[in-house]
């Protein structure tokens, strides 16, 4: 019966004070008779419900003149019931564990981004695709045609020695079946051209298309780095383990290749990546790079042409 009478008197007071214009009484006021109901014990109450209650209020009141005042700024201990809107405000250090509110009612939380996206270097890394230090890098996109083949296609890719290689095994032309985006430009040309040029590859992103999907995904790269002394280093990368929980397609995949070789990664001839493209499939690799112009280090007028690429 006391919960249930008690529940009304805060709308009571409200109703009270909007009727007789007494809108000015700061919300502290309320809170002190609330923290007064909540901190008293009413397990001696007996008899009547009115003669008690009248000395709740007087033993009320005897509280509220000896207990010190609250400050108007304590902090939010409570849990409290939403009926229409709430706003929390405050300037406190201290973060908010939990807020419940209505499933009807909407909710807007600001920065909303700070909990979803991690702050970690490795994912910072993977938000920077196309970008290096700050510096929008360029677009090389490669696009290993394989769909109408039955045969597998094993491909070193950016090894200035695989064009002859495959003339010689299958007397076709290694041009057909690399194609550079763009269309002016073939992919023997683009070997030759970092060769003189060094070109450095901070990151990449590879779409998968065709009838063997899972599969294609499941084949790791193998980064092989040699040098003249005949000393070869293999560096795997798991594509399969670079996609991104949290995306819906299921066929692009990005990743920081300094982070996955823990090393940098420069095309010259004798840093080359193996891997297969299966049969039916087509695989568009994009590197995103940086790179040197010899020509225009060692030419004056290269550096003022405003033509030249």
């Amino acid at each position: 019966m006391f919960d249930e009478e008690y529940e009304n008197i805060e709308d009571g007071l409200f109703d009270y004070l909007n009727e007789s214009g007494h809108t000015d009484i700061p919300m502290s006021e309320f809170s002190e008779f609330d923290d007064s109901v909540s901190d008293f014990d009413f397990s001696s109450l007996q008899g009547d419900f009115k003669k008690s209650f009248s000395k709740v209020n007087k033993r009320i009141a005897n509280k509220r003149t000896t207990a010190p005042r609250t400050s108007r700024k304590s902090r939010l201990t409570k849990e409290f019931a939403v009926k229409r809107r709430a706003v929390l405000q405050g300037k406190s250090p201290r973060k908010m564990a939990k807020v419940i509110v209505p499933k009807d009612r909407p909710v807007i939380v600001e920065g909303v981004s700070k909990f979803i996206l991690s702050q970690s270097a490795k994912d910072n890394a993977i938000r920077q695709i196309g970008y290096y230090r700050g510096e929008k890098l360029q677009e090389m996109v490669l696009i290993f045609n394989n769909n109408n083949s039955a045969v597998d296609f094993q491909v070193e890719i950016f090894n200035p020695s695989m064009p002859l290689d495959y003339l010689y095994s299958t007397s076709q032309n290694l041009n057909n079946k690399i194609q550079v985006a763009g269309g002016s430009t073939q992919y023997t040309d683009v070997l030759y051209n970092i060769l003189a040029n060094p070109t450095l590859i901070p990151n990449c992103k590879f779409v998968f298309d065709g009838p063997q999907l899972a599969k294609q995904v499941s084949i790791p790269l193998e980064v092989n780095n040699k040098n003249s002394a005949g000393v070869l280093k293999v560096d795997p990368i798991s594509l399969a383990l670079k996609f991104d929980t949290m995306q819906v397609a299921n066929n692009i995949v990005f990743f920081d290749m300094h982070e996955a070789l823990n090393r940098p990664f420069i095309p010259d001839g004798m840093d080359v990546i193996k891997y297969t493209v299966l049969a039916g499939m087509t695989v568009t690799m994009a590197f995103f790079y940086k790179q040197v112009s010899l020509k225009k280090v060692f030419y004056q007028e290269a550096r003022d042409s405003k033509k030249l690429l």
